[in-house]
């Protein structure tokens, strides 16, 4: 793959403000946790409050640096902890 953390975390942004709003990216805490290109996953740390809209704005990136990607969520958990574990 031909991309940074960075530029994930930057079109995973464009696309809440794009869809949402910049009044709802005000209320989004999104960190990413954990990003591994070789296995193809990550672990996003965001508030309960907004699941629903990073799982919605993850779906609607399309490409990242000029390369078509799919972000799928797989799984959600209250702790980042049991989410490790399931990886």
């Amino acid at each position: 793959m031909n991309f940074t953390q960075n530029s994930l975390l930057k079109s995973i942004w464009h696309s809440i403000w794009r869809y949402f709003g910049l009044k709802e990216a005000n209320k989004i805490g999104l960190w990413l946790i954990e990003l591994n290109l070789d296995k193809e996953y990550g672990i996003i740390r965001c508030s309960h409050q907004t699941k629903e809209t990073i799982i919605s704005a993850l779906s609607l990136v399309r490409e990242i640096n000029g390369i078509k990607v799919i972000l799928s969520p797989l799984k959600t958990s209250g702790t980042i902890r049991s989410i490790k574990r399931a990886n």
